[in-house]
């Protein structure tokens, strides 16, 4: 995920600290989760639902976002 996008979706999900961070060392950075649940001394699975919750509004976005087929 690229910075400005992990950006736009920490806003509109009202993502907090420092689950916010962890989540941009994992999503942006390429950190394991491990890693960054250690760096922010938060738990592995704070990090894990924060992740998911990004992924999922992504997902979300992308799907709006998806050209509509037209039928022949």
């Amino acid at each position: 995920m690229k910075p400005a996008q992990f950006d736009a979706i920490a806003k509109l999900i009202s993502s907090r600290e420092p689950t916010k961070s962890a989540a941009r060392r994992v999503l942006v950075d390429g950190s394991a989760p491990v890693d960054a649940a250690r760096e922010f001394d938060i738990s592995r699975q704070s990090v894990g639902n924060t992740v998911a919750r990004f992924k999922a509004a992504e997902d979300t976005i992308l799907t709006a976002y998806k050209p509509i087929e037209k039928s022949a």
